[in-house]
C-alpha cells in the first residue's frame, strides 16, 4: 500500500452534535470490551482543486444483534444487515461511505495487515457493485476515541491518501497548522484554554462587508486571536464613513483606500507578522469571490443591501459554512423619538431557516439592487428603493459587533451551538435584548429552505421515515440525517 503524492487535501467534516452522537451510539454498541464499527454516509464536495470535503449525511451504528461475530479480536456484520445496510444508502442517494472501527484496548490507533486487506478488498467491492461508485473512507480509533487515523482508498483499493478529520463546525481550526503569537499577548484569555486559542489562530474568516460594522468586528475578532481573513468589499473609503471607521483618516479618503485596505491595514496593525490577510476589492458576485470564500470556515456577512445578503446565504449553503448576518437600522418616529436596532442572525447548519425566513433578505429588493442602473433608477423615481443610505452611528454597530464576535467565541469554544440557529435583536433607546425562538422563523414555502428539504425528503432513505422502500432488518440501530449540503 501507498499513498499517491500531489493529491489534494481530503476532510472528512462532521458536525459537532453529529458526532457526539455517534460515539455515544458506539459506546452503548459494546457489551464488555468489544471491537466495534459504525458508518458514515456522505456527500462529496469539490472545494477546489486543491481540497476536497465529505459532509456526512446520515450515520448508523450497528447493535451487538447486528453482528455475526463481535470480540476484542475483530468482528463481522450480519450479511442481510451490511447489504440493507449499502443498498439504501449507495443504490439511490449515491453516497460515499466512512467505515470506523474501534480497538478494544488502549492502545495506539493504527491500522493492522488485517484492516489493509479487508479496507482493500471493500473499496474493490464498493466500486464495482454500485453504480455511482462510491469511495472507501477508513477511521481507526483507540477505545477512548481520542486517537485515529483516517485514510481514502481509491477505487481499485491499491493506494490510499490521507484524511484530515474534524468534528467541529470550522475545518481549518482542526487542521490547519498553527501560526506562533506571543503568549504574552493572550495571557489574559488563558481561561478560556489553550486549545481555545489555539483553535481561533486557526480560524479563517471570509468577511463580506468592510464598513462600519465590518471593520469593527474584524478589529474585535482580530485581537481575540484570528489572523486568517478574506477580506471582500468592492467600495473605497469616503468622508462620510469616519464617523465610524476605528483609525480611519482624511488621508485614507484622499488617496481613495478600497474598505479592504484599510481594514486589512487595522489587522496588520495587531499581526505585522503571522497573519493571512487577503483583500478582494470586488463585488460579492465577482467570479472570483466563491472560490475565495469555499476556503474559509466562518462567513460574515456585514452588508447593506439585501442582495449581498442573498449570495452570502447562498454561498453558507453550498459550501456548508457556519453564517453570521450583521445589520443594523435607525429611524425616528413621528413624536421625534429615535428607534434603533440591531440584529445578529446565524442560520442553523441543519435547515429549518434561512435569513430570507427572518425578513432579512427581501427577494424584490434583492433583484432590484442587482439590475442595470437604469432598471434601479425607475425603481428609484417609483419608490422602491429609497434615494438616501440608511443613517448609522459607531456606538450601534459596535454593540452589533461585539455580540457577533461573542457568538463567535461561544461557537469555537463549544458554549454555543448551531443546531438551532440563533437569532437576537437589540432595541433602543429601551436597551433591551429580543431573542427570537427559531421554530417561530421556519417558513415552508421559503425560496431556500423548502425547495432543498423537499429534495433532501424525496432522497432520504427508510430509516428517516421520508421514503417507502424494503422495510430494514428488525435490529436496533440509530441513524440521524446530517446539517444541510448544498
Amino acid at each position: 500500500m501507498h499513498q499517491p503524492d500531489n493529491s489534494p487535501e481530503i476532510y472528512l467534516q462532521i458536525p459537532p452534535q453529529m458526532w457526539q452522537q455517534f460515539c455515544q451510539a458506539m459506546s452503548q454498541a459494546r457489551t464488555h470490551n468489544e471491537e466495534t464499527i459504525g458508518f458514515f454516509f456522505c456527500q462529496r464536495h469539490q472545494v477546489s482543486k486543491r481540497q476536497i470535503r465529505y459532509l456526512p449525511r446520515a450515520w448508523v451504528v450497528p447493535t451487538p444483534d447486528c453482528y455475526e461475530r463481535q470480540s476484542a479480536s475483530g468482528l463481522v456484520l450480519k450479511q442481510e444487515f451490511h447489504l440493507y445496510l449499502l443498498n439504501a444508502y449507495l443504490r439511490s442517494p449515491g453516497l460515499h461511505v466512512v467505515h470506523i472501527h474501534t480497538h478494544a484496548h488502549p492502545t495506539p490507533a493504527l491500522f493492522s495487515d488485517v484492516d489493509d486487506r479487508y479496507e482493500s478488498e471493500y473499496a474493490r467491492f464498493l466500486s464495482s457493485h454500485f453504480p455511482k461508485k462510491p469511495r472507501l473512507i477508513s477511521g481507526v480509533f483507540d477505545a477512548s476515541f481520542q486517537q485515529s487515523q483516517w485514510r481514502l482508498w481509491d477505487r481499485k483499493g491499491l493506494s490510499y491518501a490521507p484524511v484530515n478529520f474534524s468534528h467541529t463546525w470550522f475545518q481549518s481550526a482542526a487542521t490547519r497548522e498553527a501560526i506562533a503569537s506571543p503568549e504574552l499577548m493572550f495571557a489574559r484569555q488563558k481561561i478560556f484554554g489553550t486549545a481555545f486559542q489555539k483553535q481561533l489562530g486557526q480560524l479563517s474568516v471570509a468577511l463580506i462587508g468592510c464598513g462600519g460594522i465590518g471593520s469593527i468586528f474584524a478589529e474585535l475578532l482580530g485581537r481575540l486571536g484570528v489572523k486568517n481573513w478574506v477580506l471582500i468589499d468592492p467600495d473605497r473609503l469616503e468622508t462620510v464613513n469616519l464617523n465610524r471607521l476605528l483609525a480611519a483618516t482624511p488621508n485614507m479618503v484622499e488617496q481613495q483606500w478600497y474598505k479592504v485596505e484599510y481594514v486589512k491595514y487595522l489587522l496588520k496593525r495587531i499581526y505585522p507578522t503571522g497573519s493571512s490577510v487577503t483583500a478582494v476589492p470586488a463585488a460579492l458576485s465577482s467570479s472570483t469571490v466563491p472560490g475565495e470564500i469555499a476556503a474559509c470556515d466562518l462567513i460574515v456577512v456585514a452588508t447593506d443591501n439585501h442582495y449581498s445578503r442573498q449570495i452570502a446565504q447562498e454561498l453558507a449553503v453550498k459550501y456548508m459554512r457556519p453564517l453570521i448576518c450583521l445589520g443594523t437600522h435607525i429611524d425616528v418616529k413621528a413624536d421625534g423619538q429615535p428607534r434603533m436596532y440591531c440584529r445578529v442572525t446565524v442560520p442553523p447548519l441543519g435547515g429549518g431557516w434561512c435569513l430570507m425566513c427572518g425578513n432579512i433578505i427581501n427577494l424584490q429588493r434583492a433583484a432590484l439592487e442587482s439590475a442595470s442602473s437604469d432598471l434601479q433608477q425607475i425603481a428609484g423615481s417609483a419608490g422602491y428603493l429609497e434615494a438616501i443610505d440608511d443613517p448609522a452611528v459607531f456606538w450601534l454597530n459596535s454593540i452589533c459587533a461585539s455580540t457577533a464576535v461573542g457568538i463567535v467565541h461561544g461557537l469555537v469554544s463549544g458554549f454555543l451551538q448551531l443546531d438551532s440557529g440563533i437569532d437576537r435583536i437589540y432595541d433602543f433607546p429601551a436597551s433591551t435584548w429580543h431573542q427570537t425562538a427559531p421554530e417561530y422563523l421556519a417558513t415552508p414555502d421559503c425560496y431556500f429552505c423548502s425547495s432543498r428539504s423537499s429534495q433532501r425528503a424525496s432522497n432520504a432513505p427508510d430509516c428517516f421515515g421520508n421514503k417507502e422502500q424494503e422495510s430494514p432488518p428488525q435490529w436496533f440501530w440509530e441513524a440521524q440525517e446530517s446539517d444541510r449540503l448544498a
